[in-house]
């Protein structure tokens, strides 16, 4: 994905916002002839769990990486503030993908770099999420929303091909990386609820992620996008 592409992920992603504005600015009107159902901030926690696929963008190292198309599942809790529509929601999510890199490594203890190409790996990805969600429209059995917030969680990569090349480099080299990464998602959805304890929601999410260092990407940090796509079942409490 280059640069023109992200632009354009991101406009569709703008107007995608627009248009739910605008549902919500109009949807009393529009469906004053449909039942209303009991909502989270009545329940007090509203809960989910779900499961979906990402695409990445890299950002960096560019060159030197590429991300497959991953799976995707996550589990949140929301408590609603009982004022403008809005709610705080905590979520636990995991991501992994399969790909490939340019393997770079220099051990302290001595002077050899361990260099190999196009090394396949399997990435694991674990963020804790906090964020702000509001519903434009509450009360109703659907309701679209918006919602955006920070993550911070840690990256793994298990690398799966050329050890035997790495290893007549010498016996220090490293199969497996983890460091500390942050970020932040923006995500658009609409929820259903079809009474007031089970339900069901679709949404897409677009997360900006930075690591920490990687020394087996010669000391340099990994930076992403990841565009995912989910279903979730809901569950009232």
């Amino acid at each position: 994905m280059n640069c023109s592409d992200t632009i354009d992920m991101k406009c569709t992603v703008f107007a995608i916002l627009l248009a739910l504005a605008f549902t919500g600015t109009t949807g009393h009107a529009q469906i004053k002839g449909v039942p209303k159902l009991p909502t989270s901030s009545n329940l007090g926690l509203q809960g989910s769990a779900g499961a979906g696929f990402t695409d990445f963008a890299i950002g960096a190292p560019k060159d030197d990486l590429r991300l497959d198309r991953g799976i995707y599942v996550a589990g949140a809790i929301e408590r609603g503030f009982n004022v403008m529509n809005l709610y705080l929601t905590l979520s636990l999510s995991y991501m992994t993908a399969e790909g490939v890199s340019n393997y770079r490594y220099t051990n302290l203890s001595s002077t050899t770099t361990y260099t190999a190409t196009d090394v396949k790996f399997t990435s694991s990805v674990a963020d804790l999420g906090l964020g702000l969600k509001l519903k434009l429209i509450d009360n109703y059995w659907f309701r679209p929303y918006i919602e955006g917030g920070g993550l911070g969680g840690y990256h793994q990569i298990n690398y799966t091909s050329k050890q035997a090349e790495l290893a007549a480099q010498g016996t220090n080299y490293k199969s497996k990386d983890v460091v500390m990464g942050s970020g932040f998602y923006g995500e658009v959805g609409i929820e259903a609820m079809f009474s007031d304890k089970f339900g069901v929601k679709l949404a897409g999410r677009q997360s900006s992620y930075q690591t920490k260092a990687m020394e087996t990407f010669d000391n340099r940090p990994l930076r992403y996008l990841a565009e995912t796509y989910y279903f979730s079942m809901l569950f009232g409490m």
